[in-house]
């Protein structure tokens, strides 16, 4: 659009000047007339001489548009003429594409003024109308077709091209002027707020924007922010979203600066200089958190070998990252992994006073053992020993092993009969499982422990059902829950 309204412009200017050439090289005919004719002849051009005067400053005259740019090289592209100025403009160069029916309609209006008389004065004005008309028509069509025209229309095509240009590079360094991180919003809430599926608080929450992470605004809508965040797009409330937030700011409160090694090899050395000690050498794209910048180096951390150290910025690329949301399954999966995490420090073996037995406790312990566990590991063998274990040291329980194992309601394998059959069997123990559940029987007796002071178990899925999961003691080991 702004490109048409330049090119309209110039064409305007254009036209306006054949227009004032015309009207200063037209040549009137001469018509016999009265004194009165004269007076009304000369009423007429006056008239015609301040309406020429008003479509000329009507032509030039322009509003400026406060939006556009000011530059002073480009006055005529930056500014759009008038709507009366553009309407006279299109006026007059139509009448330069029409110029011998102009010409005709001029005579006829002279012709009208002489008031009808027939007499030979009006075979010599129509002649000298002929010649005029052909003069003109010659004239208009040198000036056209002339050096001096063509090279001005050529100026002005070049002035309009550089105004375009112009306004292309303005506009290419506005985007250049963004803020990098603009869109950038960072979480405020006092520990997070959801992003949900859509822009209502009973919509199904799909991650969580933990406090201090970001994330990259797309839409605003309604007291909502459509965001996106790490693996999860959806709709936060604005409230809880802070953005406006300077670069530098951003960076330094919410950012890690990272650099990727862009180089097959780079020493790190012990002083921002290439005369210090070598401290390790680090490889093409592997990534180091940036400790601080002096004077083109870098100071990283190689985390792997505990070194602090300095790089050349110049071999490497500054990368800056925020935290970001975490989606519904990854929340999941990171608390099974807290727990497994846990499970692992309480289920690590430790020692206590052992306990005194016999062998026929340790044959029905192991027996127990078998039935309960015995397509589990080690460790879950030794989890169901240790059960028995600190049943036998509660003063809940009864206090021999045998009483412990057959109390009523208690262990499952025991009134089904399953506990009896392996009993039966145990001479013939000689598998891999048979034998290291003797082995867990064995070493839960001696004072080997995994589940502190834990004295239920069920079935992992049995348990969840219950909800025994949600116990704050609660652990699993292999196939059982334990709390």
């Amino acid at each position: 659009m702004k490109k048409y309204r330049i090119t309209l412009l110039s064409m305007l200017v254009i036209s306006s000047v054949f227009c004032i050439s015309l009207l200063f090289s037209f040549k009137f005919p001469i018509i016999a007339s009265t004194v009165e004719d004269d007076i009304e002849l000369a009423t007429e051009a006056k008239i015609t001489e301040e309406a020429s005067e008003e479509a000329i400053v009507s032509l030039f005259s322009y509003s400026t548009d406060d939006d556009e740019p000011y530059d002073d090289n480009y006055i005529a592209a930056d500014y759009e003429t008038e709507e009366p100025a553009s309407s006279a403009g299109i006026m007059a160069f139509q009448t330069i594409e029409n110029e011998p029916v102009a010409a005709k309609e001029d005579t006829e209006a002279a012709d009208n003024l002489d008031g009808g008389n027939e007499t030979d004065s009006t075979d010599v004005t129509d002649n000298t109308d002929d010649t005029s008309l052909a003069e003109d028509t010659a004239s208009t069509e040198s000036g056209i077709n002339s050096p001096e025209y063509k090279k001005y229309v050529d100026s002005q095509e070049e002035q309009c091209k550089a105004a375009f240009n112009y306004l292309e590079e303005l506009e290419a360094a506005k985007e250049a002027a963004k803020s990098k991180y603009f869109n950038i919003g960072i979480s405020i809430a006092k520990e997070y707020v959801n992003i949900r599926k859509k822009a209502t608080t009973e919509s199904e929450s799909l991650g969580k924007l933990y406090r201090n992470s970001a994330c990259t605004i797309i839409e605003e809508l309604d007291g909502w922010y459509y965001v996106e965040s790490g693996g999860v797009t959806g709709y936060v409330k604005a409230e809880y979203i802070k953005t406006g937030i300077p670069d530098e700011e951003l960076i330094q409160k919410y950012g890690t600066k990272k650099v990727r090694v862009a180089v097959d090899g780079l020493n790190v050395r012990k002083e921002p200089s290439t005369e210090s000690k070598k401290l390790t050498v680090i490889y093409m794209n592997e990534k180091y958190p940036v400790i601080e910048t002096i004077d083109g180096w870098y100071k990283i951390k190689v985390e792997d070998e505990n070194i602090e150290g300095y790089v050349k910025a110049e071999h490497t690329e500054l990368a800056v990252t925020f935290k970001e949301a975490i989606s519904k399954k990854e929340e999941e999966r990171l608390a099974e992994l807290k727990a497994e995490e846990r499970a692992k420090k309480e289920t690590a073996v430790k020692y206590r006073d052992d306990v005194n037995y016999t062998s026929d406790d340790l044959k029905l312990l192991a027996c127990l053992v078998h039935a309960e566990a015995g397509t589990q590991g080690y460790e879950g063998k030794l989890a169901v020993a240790n059960v028995v274990i600190n049943r036998l040291k509660s003063s809940k329980y009864p206090n021999t092993i045998r009483e412990v194992i057959y109390q009523s309601g208690q262990f499952s394998v025991a009134r089904s009969g399953s506990l009896q059959k392996q009993l039966d069997n145990y001479s013939n123990y000689k598998s891999t499982s048979q034998k290291m559940s003797i082995k867990a029987a064995k070493d839960a007796l001696e004072g080997a422990n995994n589940i502190g002071n834990r004295l239920y178990f069920q079935s992992y899925k049995a348990a969840v059902k219950k909800g025994y999961h949600k116990k704050p003691n609660s652990v699993k080991i292999e196939d059982h829950l334990f709390w």
